[in-house]
């Protein structure tokens, strides 16, 4: 088994960096969980703007805070690519990414119970500055698993929209 390295330039482009892996939350539809395990790992914090955690919010806080003080020092405006999950954002996050004029976030809408954790996480996002007109904030919205259809999946995505995401 090889295990997925987070060394900027070896294995990933450079500006890409993992600083933990795992997820806790056992989705039926991610491999994450089974694959790094459910625990989450912090790693290393290495330097790159282009965070792809699986699930940087599930980390603790020390570990986001040295995150975030190593974004301040790149070149690069930092992106969060790995989607950060919602029912875990907290104000301070939101103004910490707002501080340093996040290029991109990713939220995931994977499930239904995900639309209120979404909407705050919008509510929250907006009231730390961010704008809908940007298109800074992105959604992740999952489609086409079993039962879906078309009506659904485009439910979802507006649902996203009004939240304040711009649905991916």
């Amino acid at each position: 088994r090889v295990l997925f390295r987070s060394e900027p330039g070896r294995y990933l482009r450079a500006g890409y960096v993992i600083t933990s892996r795992g997820c806790p939350n056992r989705c039926w539809f991610c491999y994450v969980w089974k694959r790094e395990g459910a625990t989450v790992r912090e790693l290393p914090i290495r330097d790159g703007w282009i965070i792809q955690d699986d699930n940087l919010l599930a980390c603790s806080d020390e570990h986001i805070r040295a995150v975030f003080g190593m974004l301040e020092k790149q070149r690069e405006r930092p992106q969060f690519t790995g989607g950060l999950e919602a029912a875990r954002i907290k104000p301070w996050h939101a103004m910490e990414m707002r501080r340093l004029k996040t290029k991109r976030v990713y939220f995931a809408y994977d499930t239904p119970a995900d639309l209120e954790p979404l909407r705050y996480a919008g509510h929250v996002m907006l009231g730390a500055g961010f704008t809908r007109a940007s298109h800074v904030l992105a959604c992740y919205v999952l489609c086409g698993y079993p039962k879906d259809n078309f009506s659904a999946a485009e439910r979802r995505m507006r649902e996203a929209l009004d939240a304040g995401f711009v649905p991916m």
